[in-house]
């Protein structure tokens, strides 16, 4: 559904798209629910078909997000921002994609 809605958006006319991933935060509603999250390798993968949906020129203001380490619950894996950052770099790249 996620890419559905990048193709969508991108044939809306939007100049521009923000795409991140779900942070679990504690004493949130979504906490209590225990929400499954997607690991860093899914997140890969479904960021650079949402990629490919967009039509050439979108700017993409947004490819990740930041919490507060005391308040996230999941995905810990997204704590390292500059690691995260890289790794879409290096897998938009291995996808044929390139990010300006």
């Amino acid at each position: 559904m996620m890419v559905e809605t990048a193709r969508y958006v991108g044939n809306s006319g939007s100049q521009g798209v923000k795409l991140q991933l779900l942070h679990v935060l504690k004493g949130t509603d979504l906490a209590d629910l225990s929400p499954v999250t997607l690991s860093e390798e899914a997140y890969l993968d479904i960021l650079c078909r949402c990629i490919q949906a967009l039509p050439e020129g979108t700017v993409l203001h947004r490819l990740t997000g930041d919490a507060p380490r005391e308040l996230l619950i999941a995905p810990r894996w997204s704590l390292d921002k500059k690691r995260v950052l890289q790794a879409i770099k290096d897998r938009c790249l291995q996808e044929g994609l390139v990010l300006q």
